[in-house]
């Protein structure tokens, strides 16, 4: 392949990716500037990985994951725990009150809920795959998922019918 075509591909795989891995690092860093870093990172691993992915869908995994991995590593350099997003002021752009709530609550999750939830609601991946994903059983996605709900039932009561 040639110098341009490789550039190409990166340039389109950069732009459909990018969005959501730096959603998933800032959600786990908390600031604007360690998650450019890690989707920086994130996307040079990619750029240099000489694995061919058996799907797209293998392909988003592992871009995830590596995400994932390089922000905890991130933090545990730095001797962090992870982002209390409470503490966090949304970006949100919407007129829509309740949609900024729901989103602040499903921030304030602990990170293994609210990753699963993203995942899940906001991303749309299946059960199945955010087990591969996080290489965790199917089992443990679902009982993640029904604590995510169970702890953003009482914050979302208002908004309910």
């Amino acid at each position: 392949m040639k110098n341009r075509d490789l550039e190409k591909e990166f340039e389109e795989k950069y732009n459909l990716y990018a969005a959501m891995l730096y959603r998933i690092s800032f959600l786990y860093l908390g600031n604007s500037a360690d998650a450019e870093d890690v989707l920086q990172d994130v996307f040079t691993k990619y750029f240099y990985n000489k694995n061919k992915f058996s799907s797209p869908e293998h392909e988003k995994a592992w871009l995830i994951r590596t995400t994932q991995n390089a922000c905890l590593d991130l933090l545990k350099k730095a001797g962090r725990k992870n982002l209390n997003l409470q503490d966090v002021t949304l970006s949100v752009q919407s007129d829509n009150d309740a949609r900024q709530d729901i989103l602040r609550s499903v921030f304030a999750l602990p990170p293994k809920y609210k990753i699963a939830v993203l995942l899940y609601y906001y991303n749309g991946y299946s059960v199945e795959e955010i087990a591969r994903i996080l290489r965790i059983s199917k089992a443990a996605v679902k009982k993640r998922l029904q604590r995510g709900r169970e702890m953003l039932k009482p914050e979302l009561e208002d908004y309910v019918q």
